[in-house]
């Protein structure tokens, strides 16, 4: 049959034509339609400024007859379309036994795939699939709503009842979960409304689903799950017999890792015993981990059940004040002080805590800081370029890395062949991906050209990418002069290093010079420029200049960065080339609503940075590109080490606004250097290490903690320059959040966060949400001995009435 004749009228008209076929037909039609399918799939500009597929009939006529046709083991068959449940069900149905499951297994996860393959399941014609996907295909057909209440569909849905009881026992994920999706519908479309529906009528077994939400919470899924548990077992509703009954349940899940099933356990367990059925012994051999656990209100409800039933059976005194024990260490000042009240003891003096000195450090000018403190480790054979090659295909955010195996591959390019060949197929997948990242696809280029691949070399550009790219155009046409080579981690050349490479070539292409000027370290430059009066060529004066020689009267490419390098904390380079180079930039920051109204963290320098379109003179480049630059607007790793200060304040911004747990871990690009070679941050660091602290995300508030914890240690951070950060984020900061941060800061450096909450507190308003947190930390701080508070502090603590949680705690602090 001919192709056109195939791909002719409705999906299921060309499905019945492809299913007439021989297998051997269907075979030699398989060239042809993956082309057919290609050609029509692929995106274009149908029209100006809309986009679209070329021919989306012909794609779905394609689609539907290639799913008769592939393998079922095609990876192919997860992108094909699929036009309805029935199609797929007579694919199916075309199938072998085991092919079936294998396509099933394959596409359960898709929109229109799950009702027909639960269908075949059901009626014989299908294995059973007990997979993830399947489950989160309830969540999917339950989203359905189709006019009717969810309990009337699970009702009238063949098998749901049956199948219901292995899905509660499923944790799911996303938005496939009982509490993800009851917490966006209708009353009458939750799951937890119709399960209370159908077991008031009798079609659920009441009994069997009280014990299920118990068993569940025994199992510590996700808190947010868990308590979609604890909230249906309340709901029922549970008789006093019900109750006595699971007693022993709940004080067992007194040890629940996640708190808001502890304080659930705790809850219940007060009921029984106010029921006068509590099993007293049972309940005290687990009350000691409620009340040493997270949560002030739990601790002490815990405390007062425990004195209860103390004070009723003397007999268990002894198990009672295991659980007031258990409450004298808890972070909470109010726990421990019922817990000594109870047990007559005099709580441990804490240690005393000695009085050390914290600076507020300034970072010292450019041309006294040093740079030159770690050397950059070259790989300087073939199998271990090809080593790093293969570490920066799997995490490019390794920036020195990157300077390190560019200077290596110059080095050993000639034997590179063979040691790449491993690396080929994975080059290739990145190159041949249609929004590939700029530096993968820039590394993948250049493993696949030293392999000996014919490949494009890349483009000549703008922005942060130039000498990136000018670099790897050179190795691949073996015309490499690395003078700009960096020498020592961070991206810093060492200047008497660049001074002898510029003397063995002093005709190098004025890229690698200008970037190489870019790289210069403050260090040695006095040294370097007693060598440079040896230099000739083209760059001979300018690389002079650039060291604090003579002045210069050209404005080229290089002499823009000449001037950079001379003074790079000039906001406007050409300026400085004329021998203005003005007052040094500084920085502020602010958090408000954005173009599209949404909140964002903005860090701005004072003057603004005036960029004479050079390619990377510290201004952010913002032409259109047609590929993905990263998440960073500015790359570490092939920027100017100048550019520092922009990193740090675009990556601030970027946590702020995309403060996800799992997210692009841009952290990775800045906090790093901050552990490797410590040194006193500028106010983007700064600020920078602050938004780390008050992020839900736990990769980057780890490393933001670690980075203040080591500038700490080297009294390389200014405690007062911290809260004047946090305070920057005013209203967006979440004090319970913060504070155990602070806290694990502060068991090494009590008197220095002590500092920081003083400077911190009078910028937030007293009433900030979950300000108590904040106010007992610095509270506890200063009990032990970590210093006192400023006067203004106590001035505006003045300003707290009344007996919420934050009063008491800040009249404890105003003592």
């Amino acid at each position: 049959m001919q192709l056109n004749a195939l791909l002719t009228g409705q999906p299921s008209e060309v499905l019945t034509r492809t299913l007439e076929l021989s297998q051997a037909e269907r075979k030699a039609l398989l060239p042809d339609l993956l082309a057919a399918f290609k050609d029509s799939s692929e995106f274009i500009e149908v029209e100006p400024n809309t986009y679209g597929a070329r021919n989306p009939l012909k794609g779905q006529q394609a689609a539907t007859a290639l799913w008769a046709i592939l393998p079922a083991s095609d990876p192919l068959l997860r992108k094909l379309w699929i036009a309805s449940p029935t199609i797929l069900e007579r694919v199916l149905q075309d199938r072998s036994l085991a092919e079936r499951k294998t396509i099933a297994l394959r596409m359960i996860g898709h929109q229109t795939a799950w009702e027909a393959i639960r269908r075949m399941i059901l009626d014989g014609d299908l294995e059973p699939i007990k997979t993830a996907d399947y489950h989160a295909g309830w969540f999917r057909w339950a989203g359905r709503f189709r006019g009717q209440s969810l309990a009337e569909r699970l009702r009238t849905e063949p098998e749901a009842l049956t199948e219901l009881w292995e899905l509660l026992a499923t944790e799911g994920n996303g938005d496939a979960s009982f509490a993800a999706f009851d917490k966006y519908v209708r009353d009458e479309d939750k799951w937890s409304t119709a399960l209370l529906e159908m077991t008031g009528t009798g079609e659920l077994d009441r009994t069997r689903l009280f014990d299920l939400t118990l068993d569940i919470l025994a199992r510590d899924f996700a808190a947010f799950r868990a308590q979609w548990y604890a909230a249906l077992h309340e709901a029922f509703e549970p008789t006093p017999d019900e109750r006595t009954t699971a007693q022993s349940r709940y004080a067992r899940l007194c040890g629940s890792g996640l708190p808001r099933t502890v304080s659930f356990a705790v809850k219940a367990l007060s009921l029984v015993d106010k029921q006068g059925t509590l099993d007293g012994e049972v309940a005290l051999r687990h009350l000691p981990a409620a009340a040493a656990g997270r949560g002030a209100a739990t601790a002490k409800l815990a405390l007062k059940l425990a004195g209860r039933i103390a004070d009723r059976q003397p007999e268990l005194t002894g198990l009672a004040d295991e659980v007031f024990e258990a409450a004298l260490t808890h972070e909470a000042s109010d726990v421990r002080a019922l817990a000594t009240a109870r047990l007559g003891v005099t709580p441990d003096t804490p240690a005393v805590i000695e009085t050390v000195e914290y600076p507020e450090p300034l970072r010292p000018p450019w041309h006294q800081r040093e740079t030159l403190t770690i050397p950059l480790q070259i790989p300087d054979t073939p199998a271990a370029v090809a080593e790093a090659l293969s570490s920066l295909l799997a995490d490019p955010d390794q920036a020195d890395l990157l300077l390190a195996v560019l200077d290596g591959t110059h080095r050993v390019a000639a034997e590179l062949k063979d040691a790449l060949k491993p690396l080929v197929k994975r080059a290739t997948k990145i190159t041949n991906e249609k929004y590939s990242a700029a530096v993968p696809k820039l590394l993948a280029t250049l493993i696949l050209g030293l392999s000996g691949r014919d490949v494009a070399h890349p483009p000549q550009v703008d922005g942060w990418r130039r000498p990136l790219h000018h670099r790897v155009t050179a190795l691949l046409e073996g015309t490499a002069v690395p003078v700009s080579a960096a020498t020592h981690q961070g991206g810093w050349l060492d200047p008497v290093v660049f001074v002898s490479r510029m003397l063995e070539h002093p005709e190098a292409p004025e890229d690698d010079v200008a970037d190489a000027l870019l790289r210069l370290a403050p260090d040695t430059r006095t040294e370097a420029l007693a060598h440079a009066d040896a230099l000739t060529g083209p760059h001979a004066d300018h690389i002079r200049y650039a060291l604090g020689g003579p002045p210069i009267s050209e404005t080229g490419w290089t002499a823009l960065a000449a001037a950079r390098a001379r003074h790079p904390e000039s906001a406007d380079p050409a300026a400085a080339l004329g021998g203005e180079p003005g007052p040094p930039m500084t920085w502020s920051a602010k958090v408000g609503p954005n173009a599209y109204g949404l909140n964002s963290l903005d860090l701005d320098e004072t003057p603004e940075a005036v960029s004479p379109k050079a390619p990377w003179l510290g201004v952010l480049y913002d032409g259109p590109d047609p590929e993905w630059l990263g998440f960073t607007e500015c790359h570490e790793a092939v920027s100017s080490p100048y550019d520092r200060d922009y990193l740090e304040a675009a990556v601030a911004g970027n946590l702020f606004f995309n403060d996800v747990e799992v997210g692009y871990p841009v952290e990775k690009a800045v906090l790093p250097p901050f552990l490797d070679s410590p040194s006193i941050p500028g106010f983007p660091g700064t600020m920078l290490i602050a938004t780390t602290l008050v992020l839900k995300r736990p990769t980057a508030s780890q490393l933001g903690t670690d980075a203040a914890l080591t500038l700490l240690d080297q009294r390389m951070l200014g405690p007062r320059a911290l809260g004047e950060a946090l305070g920057v984020l005013g209203p967006h900061l979440i004090p319970t959040r913060l504070a155990p941060r602070l806290s694990i800061i502060a068991n090494e450096h009590p008197i220095a966060v002590l500092s920081t909450l003083d400077t911190l507190l009078p910028a937030l308003e007293p009433s900030h949400r979950g300000l108590f947190a904040l106010l007992e930390l610095a509270a506890d701080l200063v009990e032990r001995g970590a210093g006192a508070i400023s006067a203004e502090t106590k001035e505006w603590l003045a300003g707290f009435e009344g007996s919420s949680k934050a009063a008491k705690a800040a009249s404890r602090l105003n003592r």
